[in-house]
């Protein structure tokens, strides 16, 4: 299997599959031996998206080899129409170990491979003075932030995982890795985290050989490096369409309201 690399997270990650965005970088990088995919839940706090985790796990089809964290903005982000409380950061690092044991409790895979991610730092200049900011009332708070990422660090630590300090990465350059409005990433600032990711993420050998590698006998050669590839080998196949259409049925009553239109 080509190496999966799960990104999930809050509205940070939005843009991170976009043209510029941190994980089509790592795309690019990895020069199609990496398949990166985007689980994003922007407005999320990491509370909620630790109730979505167990099936945001289930629905993967295969185990990833990494998995990226990054949560926390929309923890503390608040604005004019947005009457949440901001999150106590011993609350948050609860939250954030939970989402991080959900996980693991549904897909096995070495706790080393999560990458967890500080909250991306702020532009306080630009952030205060940009219209639209201001218009919706935004407000954030640094102090919270910085308790995050210390929080962040923690659950990193506890579970045996890998840690990035956004801040170290980014502030070195601050006005050119954030944007205008002072919160989202620069095309410059999705390269330098993506570049960072690039440093703890080991790619697996590629299960495609070479096009020089393929002999005369390729239909069965192929045939069978598509079975090894395959989301769902064959002897579970009645299994995952039991259990894909219990899935599908189950978000149909829900959707209908235990079946009534």
């Amino acid at each position: 299997m080509l190496t999966r690399i799960l990104i999930i997270g809050d509205s940070q990650v939005e843009a991170a599959l976009k043209t510029y965005g941190f994980g089509s970088i790592l795309n690019d990088r990895f020069n199609g031996e990496a398949d990166v995919i985007l689980r994003k839940f922007p407005g999320y706090t990491a509370e909620w998206m630790k109730l979505l985790t167990s099936s945001v796990a289930r629905n993967l089809g295969s185990t990833p080899d990494y998995v990226i964290i990054l949560c926390g903005r929309d923890d503390c982000l608040r604005s004019k129409t947005d009457t949440r409380p901001v999150t106590d950061p011993d609350k948050f690092r609860k939250n954030l170990y939970s989402l991080v044991d959900k996980f693991t409790n549904e897909i096995d895979m070495n706790l080393e491979r999560f990458i967890l991610l500080s909250p991306l730092p702020i532009h306080s200049m630009r952030f205060e003075g940009d219209e639209s900011n201001v218009f919706d009332g935004l407000s954030i708070n640094k102090s919270t932030l910085k308790e995050y990422t210390e929080k962040t660090q923690e659950v990193a630590r506890r579970v045996g995982g890998q840690f990035v300090n956004t801040s170290a990465v980014l502030d070195r350059a601050l006005d050119a890795n954030i944007g205008r409005d002072g919160i989202k990433l620069s095309k410059e600032g999705h390269i330098n985290l993506a570049e960072k990711l690039v440093e703890l993420i080991e790619l697996t050998e590629s299960p495609f050989p070479s096009f020089d590698k393929i002999g005369v006998d390729y239909e069965k050669q192929l045939g069978e490096i598509s079975k090894c590839c395959s989301l769902v080998q064959a002897e579970n196949i009645a299994a995952y369409t039991y259990v894909s259409t219990v899935d599908q049925y189950s978000a149909y009553l829900s959707k209908t309201k235990r079946g009534k239109a």
